[in-house]
């Protein structure tokens, strides 16, 4: 199973910080039982969204890479987010080196902050793996980042 928690990439500038969305349908399995009358997405699930921003944001500034979750330094959680909310996932990386990358994000719904964590990644040579590129969510946005800078020449 594919666990694909950022829905679409606004602004990223790669090895530096990112902007992503990302929505819960009311349909989405994980409320039936998390919690029956009373549904969030589990803190885990947040985590998730703020590595996989983080990730996507030092992926694009070494293609080469697979940034992998080592540690969770830290997480902490002010609010809910419920089904339909509008979650907004900001990353920043910290420090990228040969071997890992630190990165903190956060993720805010109607402008308040629902969660917050800090992250260390491992880095693995994309060369090793039985894997594409870049995921779908990545890709469009650079395609979209390539198509916005041929507009403007």
């Amino acid at each position: 199973m594919r666990w694909l928690l950022i829905d679409k990439i606004l602004e990223c500038e790669p090895g530096v910080s990112a902007v992503g969305i990302k929505t819960f349908p009311r349909s989405d399995l994980i409320f039936m039982d998390h919690f029956p009358g009373f549904p969030i997405v589990p803190g885990v699930l947040q985590v998730e969204m703020i590595a996989q921003m983080i990730g996507k944001c030092a992926a694009m500034a070494k293609p080469g890479v697979l940034p992998v979750l080592g540690s969770v330094k830290s997480a902490k959680f002010y609010g809910n987010i419920h089904p339909g909310d509008l979650c907004t996932v900001r990353a920043r990386v910290e420090k990228i080196s040969k071997t890992y990358v630190l990165g903190e994000g956060e993720i805010e719904v109607d402008g308040r902050r629902v969660a917050s964590a800090s992250i260390l990644f491992g880095l693995v040579d994309r060369s090793k793996l039985n894997s594409e590129g870049f995921d779908s969510v990545s890709q469009e946005f650079l395609a979209r980042k390539t198509m916005n800078a041929g507009e403007l020449r």
